[in-house]
């Protein structure tokens, strides 16, 4: 998954849009994560802060990027909603970057609904611009009140601080670590950061259960 030229050369982004398919609290608190760490690096160094832009209003116009959040539950409705999008920006310099939470064990549903996206973006000649894999499975909402460089949320942190780094510069996650003088080898070879919780899989799981149960309970 090699990314375009145009997906490489820095572009300063104004408008960007982002899109939660399917609606989920969880890919909705990666996207806010997202946004507030962009706005906190907007005000740190003085720079504009893109403005989001809701596709779902009638006013909507084009994009100088879109960030598309998905889980690798990714079925044929999921895709058309998606390629709906895309068919609205194709043929246009839209950078087009994905954060996507796997919530099987393995990769290869997530490797797949990233090839399917990848297609999707290269047929309609928009540059693919890659993202993060977050390898937390379900539930990672329930870290939104956690200290975001705590011990719980400070992999998915420092992979989405990797994700603003791009969205700031406008091009792929592997170019923006270069030009920014990152870890570039965090980057695997699908131009992709992957990432999984830093305590093993039985404590993580034990961990997210009772804060997803005290979550409910404040409801």
């Amino acid at each position: 998954m090699e990314t375009t030229a145009r997906g490489d050369v820095p572009k300063t982004l104004q408008t960007i849009a982002y899109i939660s398919i399917p609606n989920s609290a969880d890919l909705e608190f990666l996207l806010w994560d997202l946004q507030d760490a962009i706005a906190a690096y907007a005000q740190l160094s003085g720079t504009a802060l893109p403005r989001p832009v809701d596709l779902k209003a009638d006013d909507a116009g084009a994009v100088d990027g879109m960030v598309l959040a998905v889980d690798d539950a990714f079925d044929d409705e999921a895709m058309i909603a998606v390629e709906e999008i895309l068919d609205r920006f194709k043929n246009t310099d839209a950078r087009v970057y994905v954060v996507v939470q796997a919530l099987s064990k393995n990769t290869k549903q997530a490797d797949e609904a990233l090839d399917r996206l990848y297609r999707a973006c290269i047929l309609r000649d928009l540059p693919w611009c890659d993202g993060v894999v977050i390898r937390a499975g379900s539930g990672i909402a329930a870290l939104r009140h956690s200290p975001r460089m705590g011990l719980l949320r400070r992999p998915f942190s420092e992979a989405i601080d990797k994700l603003v780094g791009a969205v700031r510069m406008g091009c792929s996650i592997e170019h923006a670590q270069l030009l920014g003088g990152g870890n570039a080898g965090s980057v695997d070879a699908d131009g992709m950061v992957r990432v999984k919780p830093a305590l093993p899989a039985p404590i993580w799981h034990a961990i997210m259960k009772r804060l997803s149960t005290r979550a409910q309970s404040d409801i």
